[in-house]
Formats: C-alpha cells, sequence, structure tokens
C-alpha cells in the first residue's frame, strides 16, 4: 500500500511531537489518590467548580475530535484548547487559547493537555485521541454535575471511623491502597469481578493472612469454568495441580481423574469436590487476606499477574486480586508483632510451600467502594467508567 506523500509527513510530525512532549506524570494515574476520608470534602469543592463552569456556559463540544492528530493545524484545535482549558487541562498562553498565533496548532502544550486529560479520566495517557478520550469529551457538563453529587452522596455515607490501618478499593478506579493515620503507604493494581459477578460493596476487617492457600474450588465456578475445562483436557487436572475428592477436605479420597470417563460428567453429575494445591499454579497465589463478608469474597495474590497490565481489569468472579500480594502482606504484618516478620521470613515460609496462617493481632480494616468521581491530592477531578452500571444518574 502507498502512502501519500503529505499523508507520510503528518504521520511523522505527529510521531515526532508526541516522542518530544513531556510523557505524563505517575503521579497524575496513581500515587495522589486521596485517602477515603477525605473523599467527601474534595467532591463538594469539585462540585462547586463544576457548577460555576455550568453557570458561564459549560464547555463547547469539539466535533470530530478523533480526526485531530499532534502536528496538524484546524480551527477544531482552538476548541479543543478552550474546552480543555475550562477544565484546567490545558495551561498555555491565554492568547492562544483565545485566537491568533499558534491557536489552532497540534503542539507540545496540547499533547500535554490531552495526557493530562485521558490520565484524569482513568485512560491510556497517550496525547492523542481516541475513541474513548472523544467520548470522554463529549460529556456536558450536566451529567459532569449529576456523577458528582451521586459520588458525594456515596462519599457521606462512608463509615466515619475508617480504622488507623485500613485498605481502601475502589472498584471503578480497580486500584487499592493501603493507608495508616491517613496517609498512603502503598498503591497497587487489582483485578475485579466481571460484570456477570460484579465485586461487592463492603465494610470489614482483616482476620487474617494465609499464605500457601489450598484453593476450594466453589460449585459455580466448578460448574461454569472447570469442568468443561476437565473435559476438554483432562490432562489439565494434574498439570495445574488439582485434587477431585470423593469426601471434601479428605485429600485421602482423591480419585483417578484418568479413570473418570467425562464424556459421561456433566454439571448435574459431576460429584467430586475440586482443590488445588499450594504452590505457583494456585489461583490464589501466594498470599489470601481473609475477611468475614456475607458475599464471599476476599483479597488474594494470583497466578496469573499478567491481568494486572490491562487497563481494564474486570476479570474475576468477584473476589480482588492484587498486585504485590506478598509485599503487601509484609507491609501489614510490620505492625503486628515485635518486627519479626522480615521479607526473609515470609519468603523462607512460601517456599515451604505447606499453608500457613497469621491471625491479625491489631485490626486492619477493609473498605470497598465504588466512586467513579473524586479528587486527587492535587485537586484534580478524576472520573472513572461507571463499570457496573450503578451510578443511574
Amino acid at each position: 500500500m502507498t502512502v501519500p506523500f503529505r499523508r507520510l509527513l503528518g504521520f511523522l510530525a505527529a510521531a515526532t511531537l508526541l516522542a518530544a512532549a513531556p510523557p505524563a506524570r505517575a503521579d497524575e494515574r496513581a500515587d495522589d489518590r486521596t485517602p477515603l476520608g477525605q473523599v467527601a470534602e474534595g467532591l463538594e469543592v469539585a462540585l462547586a467548580k463544576y457548577r460555576e463552569i455550568e453557570r458561564r456556559g459549560g464547555w463547547p463540544l469539539v466535533a470530530g475530535a478523533t480526526s485531530l492528530r499532534p502536528g496538524m493545524r484546524d480551527p477544531r484545535v482552538a476548541e479543543l484548547k478552550r474546552r480543555l482549558a475550562i477544565t484546567g487541562d490545558y495551561d498555555g498562553e491565554d492568547d492562544h487559547v483565545e485566537a491568533g498565533g499558534d491557536a489552532d496548532a497540534y503542539g507540545h502544550a496540547l499533547i500535554a493537555a490531552v495526557r493530562r486529560f485521558q490520565a484524569r479520566h482513568g485512560l491510556e495517557a497517550t496525547g492523542w485521541i481516541n475513541a474513548e478520550t472523544a467520548e470522554e469529551l463529549k460529556v456536558p457538563v450536566q451529567w459532569r454535575i449529576a456523577q458528582l453529587a451521586h459520588n458525594l452522596a456515596r462519599a457521606r455515607r462512608v463509615p466515619r471511623d475508617l480504622g488507623l490501618r485500613y485498605i481502601h478499593v475502589n472498584i471503578p478506579d480497580a486500584h487499592l491502597k493501603v493507608v495508616e493515620s491517613g496517609r498512603t503507604l502503598h498503591s497497587a493494581r487489582v483485578v475485579l469481578g466481571e460484570i456477570a459477578h460484579a465485586t461487592p460493596e463492603l465494610s470489614s476487617t482483616i482476620t487474617h493472612i494465609e499464605m500457601n492457600p489450598w484453593w476450594n474450588a466453589p460449585t459455580s465456578i466448578v460448574k461454569r469454568i472447570l469442568i468443561p475445562k476437565f473435559k476438554s483436557e483432562p490432562k489439565y487436572i494434574a498439570a495445574n495441580d488439582y485434587l477431585l475428592l470423593a469426601r471434601a477436605g479428605d485429600n485421602k479420597s482423591a480419585v483417578d481423574a484418568d479413570r473418570i470417563d467425562w464424556d459421561r460428567i456433566t454439571a448435574a453429575n459431576f460429584r467430586w469436590q475440586v482443590r488445588q494445591k499450594p504452590g505457583p499454579k494456585n489461583v490464589l497465589g501466594r498470599v489470601v487476606f481473609w475477611f468475614p463478608s456475607k458475599h464471599n469474597v476476599f483479597i488474594h495474590d494470583t497466578a496469573a499477574p499478567e491481568l494486572f497490565e490491562d487497563d481494564v481489569r474486570y476479570f474475576s468472579s468477584g473476589c480482588i486480586r492484587v498486585d504485590s500480594a506478598v509485599y503487601m502482606a509484609m507491609l501489614l504484618l510490620r505492625n503486628q508483632d515485635d518486627g519479626s516478620w522480615t521479607e526473609e521470613k515470609i519468603n523462607s515460609i512460601i517456599a515451604a510451600n505447606e499453608p500457613y496462617k497469621i491471625a491479625f493481632k491489631q485490626p486492619v480494616n477493609v473498605h470497598i467502594t465504588y466512586f467513579t468521581a473524586w479528587t486527587d491530592l492535587k485537586g484534580r477531578v478524576q472520573f472513572r467508567k461507571d463499570i457496573y452500571k450503578r451510578d443511574r444518574l
């Protein structure tokens, strides 16, 4: 395929600008998440700001924004700059925003502004307007006001006593924070429930950590996922350290999966308990953080860490898989006794490949929330997709 010369020059200019533009700061994505107890205060400020934007006429709709490219000149670029200046994403010269000069040029300042806008909306900060970015740009100010008000109502329902030390998981953000005395000690990506098996909102308290756990596969997962897998690939059972037990919890009652006539097996006549041995293949990973809940969910490690690389992370059956789970365990355990829970000690327990439970002497609360809007510690208003359609705006 031959690319027209002028079009090729446009692509080269865009690539050069994107390469030269400063990258989106990491703190625009992860490091400035507001502690849970401060969310309501930040939303009150944001709501007042967006109501003032509405009073002044809102923001312009940029037609065909996805056709705009870094390096190009177009009258719509000036509209895009005005749009982003209103929400504080564009900080170029005022006269450039208004008219004249480079107002219609998609240059470094605008690339940085688009990246800021993308980061505030949980999108990959490329500086290039794709379909997802254009969709967020089209959301009217009235909708954002309703979203902020709805989330402010949520924030006001948060327990007043969050605990001295707690874990906060915000579902739409797909991140977890470890907070102590109002200060974030650790932030990590999480994988949450797919839409059909949504992770619930709740508050609870971690009772203990379990290293090298067995996994007792829930009946729903056995029927929905494992039986079809076992039938199509019987060798998968032994290869992934599964046991089929004739008597629940009795590993000595394991049956030989190779002697089962899998062609005759259905979800209705499958009669064994499915357990998976501790180890690197265990779906719970190396660490589980247990807390009581009527929903029977918990936080755990994973044998598939590559899923944390995805920007959209809703793959689980409702539980929360956390990146760097072993580090988080060490962080939480350091305040549980005389400081004997060192990295070396934890690693030696894991290497032994035997189940090991550690009861928490000091409480660590867990709060799982559903905020699609909040402000970060630098006052930037953050928005996320309403993944479970709970906003009902």
